[in-house]
């Protein structure tokens, strides 16, 4: 009974301040429907969680064993927060490891540790109850689409409930990133660093709350997330050139990754600890050492351009069309196939129902920027995910960049029925 009070409690109190919060009262969606949004992400968070809990999965499950290490870490919060706090910045090792491989690492430690130490703070309110907790990230999580809801708002005008579906409703980024992990967090951090990012050009120079805000949630998507936030630096660069010199916005996004794609095949020549390809084989060979039922036969991947080039058509399937539907291992994976089918019947319409070509020069910058990032992670998640099940989580963070183009050059005037759906 006492786990239901309070996760009614919290759902009130949080239903209130969702609506209370300046930043997101600025959006000019009205209360009924920031509310059914935040209960859409908190039904979410429940089925994650009922779905970490069936037998065949349980024993995996990140977010119920970072659950129970939390409970201790509660009681060490209480006991001694000093010490809490800087057990974030220690490790039991010798050193402090590999920034990218996933081994006797302070590196790859630390995005759990920041998860459990979250989930610890939370218990002291919650009393240790996992359901209530599910309130509490899913507040955080909520900022993410609503600073991308801001910043299209910005730029475009846009059928408003095709944006919050992309925005909110993706169902593989709904069931992901509203479960109590890290992916929630990623995408806000994400969300929060490009919309201040925005704010910041359109004011021509820097201002100083919103830039400190882009470089802790920077800190904060490196510890969770670090090659994620190494891909972000150059994507915000091409959107800059862009913005800055729009009549040469695509010869800037074509310099800027031929470049980095160079200097990434160069980086071994440095030394071994700057290898970025080994590491990216390193990887890939950590995931390949993972059980599971869904993992994808692949070519050999080897030190070298050429190896690199064979395996391009394998690691575009993979982040763009895997789950296919003809390799449906179990019912968990239906819902994931159609959706990548869904979503790319949406994009191929576009070649019938397509806007014509009026872009501004900040729009058309943003557009490129959407593409350069979501495509660039997914590529590299390609190369180092050989799991199908792997891959629709990693995608799922990225989705709304991927398909926000594809909804903002849809001609919606041809599609009558969604005429009668604007908020």
């Amino acid at each position: 009974m006492q786990t239901v009070i309070v996760f009614i409690v919290y759902f009130l109190l949080f239903n209130w301040l969702i609506i209370s919060i300046g930043f997101i009262k600025k959006t000019g969606l009205n209360k009924w429907l920031l509310w059914g949004l935040f209960s859409i992400k908190i039904f979410a968070g429940l089925m994650y969680a009922l779905f970490y809990l069936q037998p065949g999965y349980f024993e995996g499950s990140d977010t119920w064993r970072y659950f129970e290490i939390s409970k201790t870490e509660t009681d060490w919060l209480l006991k001694d927060p000093l010490a809490f706090v800087k057990d974030i910045f220690t490790d039991g090792y010798q050193q402090s490891g590999n920034l990218f491989l996933g081994e006797n690492s302070y590196w790859n430690d630390l995005k759990s540790n920041i998860v459990i130490k979250l989930m610890a703070l939370c218990n002291v309110l919650t009393f240790k109850n996992y359901w209530a907790n599910i309130i509490f990230f899913n507040f955080l999580f909520f900022f993410g689409p609503v600073a991308l809801y801001k910043l299209i708002n910005q730029l475009y005008k846009v059928n408003k409930l095709l944006l919050l579906t992309c925005l909110f409703l993706i169902p593989s980024f709904l069931f992901w990133c509203s479960g109590v992990h890290k992916d929630g967090l990623i995408f806000t951090c994400t969300a929060l660093i490009i919309f201040h990012f925005n704010t910041q050009l359109q004011q021509k120079k820097i201002i100083w709350l919103p830039f400190i805000i882009s470089i802790l949630c920077f800190g904060l998507l490196f510890a969770l997330r670090n090659f994620m936030a190494l891909l972000l630096v150059p994507a915000l660069l091409v959107w800059l050139l862009c913005y800055l010199y729009p009549q040469r916005a695509k010869l800037s996004a074509v310099l800027i990754y031929t470049t980095g794609i160079v200097l990434f095949f160069l980086s071994g020549k440095i030394s071994t600890q700057t290898d970025l390809p080994q590491y990216v084989i390193e990887k890939q060979s950590e995931f390949k050492q993972l059980s599971g039922t869904s993992q994808i036969p692949v070519p050999l991947l080897e030190n070298n351009v050429l190896s690199f080039i064979k395996f391009l058509p394998a690691a575009v399937d993979i982040a763009f069309l895997r789950p296919h539907v003809t390799e449906l291992k179990n019912k968990s994976y239906i819902p994931a196939a159609a959706e990548v089918l869904l979503l790319w019947i949406i994009a191929a319409a576009t070649l019938f129902m397509r806007r014509k070509n009026n872009s501004s020069p900040q729009q058309e910058a943003w557009l490129i920027f959407c593409l350069c990032f979501s495509v660039s992670f997914l590529m590299l998640a390609g190369y180092t995910i050989p799991f199908s099940g792997a891959i629709v989580r990693y995608r799922a963070v990225v989705l709304p960049f991927l398909f926000l183009p594809v909804l903002l050059m849809l001609n919606l005037e041809k599609i009558p029925l969604l005429k009668k759906f604007r908020i």
